[in-house]
């Protein structure tokens, strides 16, 4: 709480997501920030009505604040004058005493739009010196934070998330240290310099605070709480909010600094953090001292601590360490993982222009990290990322390893000025990931990927532009708009501006703006510069609206004048779309016709002279248009296209509308395709388009193409294959695949799972024998579990079941809570009563805070048994509250929402009963509190103690 002088006619601020915001003076009475703690939005609506009943009034500043209705804030006057003015509270109070049919639904709040965040100083160096103990979950530190005033102020905010604080000193204009007063509300910390600060005075700041196993930004693992196969590691995770957890900083991405981190710890673990190892010495008795220096400014979510056991394996690039840090039992899977990373430093260097920036580059492995995290040089990764040679069959992490490294320069170099150009970093990433497949696999492999990105960009982009500043939380912004999106228009402006002028682009873009954050702006303005061209109409249509052109393209051909006729047609509901589309069409001589256009009204005609009917109609040829694509050719014409198109996706797209006319004659010609096509994703297409036709044709096509070599191939052939229920052959094919196995892991895991929809007798025999066999991340157990949870026999929730134990490894215990949620989905109606309750036991029992994937199974099958779930409605609402992850509360609160919905309505007055209750009892107490902070409004400074919680007050 932030204290303020009596005779000062101040205004305090409530804020019910945890937060202070302190209004500036603007509502014209003044203001001064203060947390009043989390509230669920039934609390918030006694808590305003209380204090509208008591007098208080609402802040005009902050009428929406998160931009959602369930944060609310309040405005108190501290000098005892109350005014009732409360806009929520009063309004609340009576929706809930009405009954619900006569409560009118709120107006729906304004968006509350984002913007970069003020920078009253600018942050020059953070130094971090910590005590880490893995066991205590436990990091006690200093943090010295340099700065220089940017305007006249008094006082300084970091963001620090309950943070226990011992001391707060510092100097301003090169002076003696001294002690500052702070305020520290659980969500920030407030450093008082006692004395206005004028612009450009160089002030420092030097907090010693304490935290234990932060919610979040921080994560620590232990044997003892996460299972037998989890070390004593922590790892950091700040993008996009989160380092404020463990360390006070300016959380947000405008702001670079350099940073040192000093890290102490038990001689038997080793630090990892961003730039140059300075040194390592010995700390005392069983300790050791890392110190770790980045001199090139970052911004604060780039901080990166990882402390554990780790093998080393170092090499060299142009005279830089590249490190690879792993499990010690791992490392003879270094060279199948990680052996492409120089190559791909060479790519990045030379393409870009500008040279990999940083002292280093390491990329360090972690227990139960997803995913991959751009630390600047030091790439935090998760174990799963790590291959043998037998995985490397069916998947490699190159993708992942390019888009990490990528980040170094979009993302670290240059990095988005605010989370709503968060493309600026996802979408570089995504695209120079897809980059470096074509240089490195071809430009087949470039093709098929950019095929699945399109996928998601379209059904990803419909309802908000990629430059969105509506969000609730930085969070939101990390979909598909900012991923395959962002690169699909990295990939449109490549194809316009040719390659050798979008490298151009590139290379300036990232000399001119290296070390500073930028927006879409900037991008577009480089581009306007090296090609003299107005691109604001490119950057309209692709990122400041949401939805993308549904083009339908129809050829007619005019006999009497030679002449094909292509009409093009916008069919979206919004304005047209302005691009140019490319039209190839071939005729039985084999010559080929490309015509060019810009497309800029919702229906336009091309006339195309031609010497005979065309064979063969290519439109969008290089992928150069993100579009919902529909062509009216005739059949033929497709069938060309299936055995001709040079691309790919040509041939994809032929194969998935061939597969719609379900005749002999269509069978063959893709059953043809299937063993003539030379790309196996061309061929996993196909194989995907026969299983849906069926019939005898399909159905030995797909089993030829189990002896496949590519073992991508084979697996998609299993896929397909379940398609045939109860078929002998099939039968016997699938079941010889999984006696004799295969030299891929996925396809004897696809073996299993399509045994399982065959709706044979001897599926648990068949299949169980798996649960036995070692594999890499329990691939095989994980997929007999999940082919069994298919059979209808009471008896294998006998062998699911006790997987979901602790005893189990956290990947056999993501299968079998999935097992389970499958299972008991599709038998609640026969399940007896015990039984139902052995399962939401153990559906509940992997709630735990810990492993976020196996929360988020749990979660969802609860959600799915619907009122079954009802007795693990309470574990769920905890979860929706209090879950430190945002994507299990919305989750939670989902599968709550269904359950209640799903309830007898008996029921819910009784539960509806029970939390009044409780209501009743949470408003006495906030009650006492209000009456309690009332007294201290002008009681002057809060006594000095040796330690201050969150919510401490302190003064010198």
């Amino acid at each position: 709480m932030t204290q303020t002088s009596a005779r000062t006619r101040r205004t305090m601020v409530l804020c019910f997501d945890g937060e202070s915001r302190d209004c500036g003076g603007a509502c014209g009475k003044g203001c001064a920030g203060m947390d009043q703690g989390r509230a669920s939005p039934r609390r918030q609506v006694s808590v305003l009505a209380i204090l509208a009943a008591r007098g208080y009034h609402h802040c005009p500043r902050f009428p929406a604040y998160r931009g959602s209705p369930s944060y609310r804030s309040v405005r108190m006057p501290v000098c005892g004058r109350p005014r009732v003015a409360c806009r929520l509270g009063l309004a609340a109070a009576v929706l809930v005493a009405l009954p619900p049919g006569l409560a009118a639904p709120p107006a729906p709040p304004p968006p509350d739009l984002k913007f970069a965040a003020d920078r009253p100083l600018d942050v020059q160096h953070i130094k971090l010196e910590l005590a880490v103990d893995l066991e205590k979950k436990r990091v006690d530190g200093t943090a010295t934070i340099t700065m220089t005033a940017l305007r006249t102020v008094e006082s300084v905010t970091f963001d620090a998330v309950d943070f226990v604080t011992q001391t707060v000193a510092g100097s301003v204009g090169g002076g003696g240290p001294r002690e500052l007063a702070y305020a520290n509300d659980g969500r920030q910390i407030e450093v008082f310099f006692g004395q206005p600060v004028a612009a450009g005075t160089p002030v420092e700041a030097r907090i010693t605070y304490s935290v234990e196993d932060p919610k979040d930004g921080l994560h620590f693992f232990s044997p003892k709480e996460d299972g037998p196969e989890a070390p004593y590691q922590v790892w950091s995770q700040g993008e996009s909010i989160e380092n404020r957890y463990w360390f006070p900083c300016f959380d947000h991405p405008n702001e670079m600094q350099t940073t040192e981190l000093i890290a102490t710890v038990d001689e038997k673990y080793k630090v990892l953090s961003n730039g140059k190892l300075v040194g390592q010495k010995a700390a005392g008795p069983g300790k050791v001292s890392y110190h770790w220096r980045q001199d090139q400014p970052h911004v604060a979510y780039l901080v990166t601590l990882v402390v554990g056991d780790f093998a080393i394996v170092e090499e060299n690039w142009r005279g830089k360490p590249v490190q690879y840090w792993v499990p010690p039992d791992r490392v003879d899977e270094v060279q199948t993982t990680f052996g492409n990373t120089t190559r791909m430093l060479d790519f990045f260097s030379d393409h870009i222009g500008v040279e990999y920036a940083w002292d280093k580059y390491a990329q360090v492995c972690c227990y139960q990290y997803g995913g991959g995290m751009e630390n600047t040089s030091a790439t935090t990764l998760g174990e799963r990322a790590l291959h043998d040679a037998r995985s490397k069959l069916d998947a490699t992490a190159d993708d992942l390893l390019a888009h990490e490294m990528a980040h170094q320069w979009f993302g670290d170099l240059l990095t988005c000025r605010d989370w709503a150009h968060i493309w600026l970093n996802e979408g570089f990433a995504s695209y120079f990931e897809a980059l470096w497949g074509e240089f490195d696999l071809g430009p087949d492999e470039f093709a098929y990927d950019l095929w699945q990105k399109a996928s998601g960009a379209i059904n990803g982009g419909k309802q908000f532009p990629i430059v969105h500043r509506a969000y609730t939380s930085p969070d939101q912004q990390f979909d598909s708009r900012a991923y395959p999106k962002g690169a699909w228009v990295l990939h449109m402006l490549r194809r316009r501006l040719g390659d050798e002028t979008f490298w151009k682009v590139i290379n300036r873009y990232v000399s001119t703006h290296r070390h500073q954050t930028v927006e879409t702006a900037d991008l577009r303005k480089t581009v306007e510069e090296l090609t003299g061209g107005s691109w604001e109409r490119f950057f309209y249509d692709w990122t400041e609206r949401p939805g993308h052109p549904v083009v339908k393209v129809r050829l007619d051909w005019r006999e009497d004048e030679k002449a094909a006729e292509v009409t093009v047609e916008q069919t979206q509901e919004v304005e047209a779309f302005h691009f140019p589309l490319t039209v190839e069409l071939r005729t039985a001589d084999g010559k080929a016709t490309v015509v060019r256009r810009d497309v800029t009204d919702k229906k336009q005609t091309l006339l195309v002279p031609l010497s005979g009917r065309p064979t063969l109609l290519r439109v969008d040829p290089e992928q150069s248009v993100l579009m919902e694509l529909e062509e009216s050719k005739g059949q033929d014409l497709w069938l060309a296209q299936l055995k001709d198109d040079p691309s790919p996706v040509g041939r994809i797209r032929a194969a998935q509308q061939v597969a719609k006319n379900p005749n002999d004659a269509n069978r063959r010609a893709l059953a043809e395709a299937l063993a003539a096509d030379k790309f196996w994703a061309v061929q996993n297409e196909i194989a995907e388009a026969l299983g849906k036709l069926g019939g005898d044709i399909a159905r030995e096509a797909l089993l030829a193409g189990l002896k496949h070599e590519h073992p991508k191939v084979r697996r998609a052939c299993l896929g397909a294959l379940k398609n045939f229920p109860k078929d002998e052959a099939v039968c016997a094919a699938v079941a010889a695949v999984l006696e004799k196995g295969d030299a891929s892991l996925r396809v004897e895991s696809a073996a299993a799972q399509t045994y399982a929809a065959l709706e044979v007798d001897d599926v648990v025999v068949r299949v169980t024998p798996l649960l036995e066999r070692e594999s890499r991340r329990d691939e095989l157990r994980s997929a007999a579990l999940s082919a069994l949870a298919q059979v209808d026999d009471a008896a294998v929730l006998e062998l699911i079941l006790p997987r979901t134990g602790r005893e189990h490894s956290l990947d056999v215990r993501q299968a079998a809570v999935g097992a389970l949620r499958k299972y008991a989905v599709r038998r609640q109606l026969v399940l007896d009563g015990p039984t139902q309750q052995r399962v939401l036991d153990a559906l509940a029992a992997c709630l735990e805070p810990r492993m976020r994937r196996l929360r988020m199974t749990a979660v969802e099958g609860l959600g799915e048994l619907g009122r079954l779930a009802a007795p693990k409605l309470e574990e769920l609402r905890r979860v929706a509250a209090a879950d430190p992850d945002g994507r299990v509360r919305e989750a939670a609160k989902r599968a709550a929402e269904r359950i209640e919905q799903d309830r007898p309505s008996q029921e819910q007055i009784s539960d509806l009963r029970k939390q009044l209750d409780e209501m009743k009892s949470k408003n006495e107490e906030l009650l006492r509190r209000l009456e309690k902070l009332e007294a201290r409004a002008g009681a002057g400074p809060a006594p000095v103690s040796a330690s201050q919680p969150a919510g401490a007050v302190h003064s010198p």
